[in-house]
């Protein structure tokens, strides 16, 4: 079906329009683009300013100086391939794959916001299980994922003040041949009538946020034959997990996005 309108001009030329539709989707790729984005170009920043005053110091910090420099590259890599990674997904090309340890994607998220998690005063656990088979993945997009769920989960206790905010990184291997990564936070929780809701574009609970980063999250785990859901803990706070085929002849298709709040169920 033709994503465009058509109007007739004063000199009765048809004129192309947008539909709604069309519409929506440039918007969810614009916001996405933003929220994805805003991360890393935030850590290039910081780490150009913390060069600079490493090298204007007296005696200048050359070493250090250096390693910031490695890390505002890293960041810059980053942003490329987080820009790639969204044209492939909303443009229904194949995603680049390869053979991802969950395991190790999870170190790299959480080296990625160590400094923003040691700025919430969060006490990280893992729980990550030996020998875990790998997926065959979009390690960017993946890493997308894992990202979002920790921040989520950061925000989610920063208001916490009468427990430890303590954030858990859980993996481990399902006995229907899927691998699945958890985050749980101990923050203020959500309503579970409005689970599904969190999933949709554009919702959100926080106030500055921009309602993006659950859905796309949905969207590339689905989009590596996955499932993404979200559950109240026993205790307070929430629990974010993904699953996904660990069987390595199971190549991570693209579709096409579909940011849906389709339910989820755990695996």
């Amino acid at each position: 079906m033709n994503s465009l309108t058509y109007s007739v001009t004063p000199d009765g030329a048809a004129a192309e329009f947008p539909s709604v539709a069309s519409l929506t989707r440039l918007g969810v790729l614009a916001a996405t683009i933003a929220h994805e984005v805003n991360q890393p170009l935030t850590g290039i920043i910081n780490n150009a300013s913390t060069c600079l005053r490493m090298l204007a110091a007296d005696p200048p910090n050359v070493a250090g100086a250096l390693e910031t420099a490695q890390r505002t590259i890293r960041d810059g890599n980053r942003a490329t391939n987080v820009i790639k990674g969204l044209r492939s997904l909303f443009s229904m090309k194949d995603a680049t794959t390869e053979l991802v340890d969950l395991n190790d994607a999870a170190r790299e998220a959480l080296d990625f916001l160590s400094a923003d998690l040691e700025s919430y005063r969060i006490f990280v656990r893992l729980e990550l299980a030996e020998s875990l088979p790998p997926v065959s993945a979009d390690r960017t997009q993946l890493q997308q994922v894992i990202l979002n769920l920790i921040r989520n989960a950061a925000d989610a206790m920063s208001s916490v003040n009468d427990r430890p905010r303590q954030l858990t990184i859980k993996t481990e291997r399902t006995q229907r041949g899927s691998v699945c990564l958890s985050v749980q936070d101990v923050g203020v929780g959500i309503d579970v009538q409005r689970t599904e809701r969190l999933f949709a574009p554009f919702y959100t609970t926080k106030v500055a946020g921009m309602g993006v980063g659950l859905s796309l999250s949905r969207a590339i785990v689905e989009s590596h034959h996955g499932r993404l859901w979200a559950a109240s803990n026993d205790g307070p706070g929430t629990t974010f997990s993904f699953s996904i085929p660990c069987k390595a002849d199971n190549i991570a298709a693209n579709q096409g996005i579909c940011i849906t709040g389709a339910a989820a169920k755990d695996v």
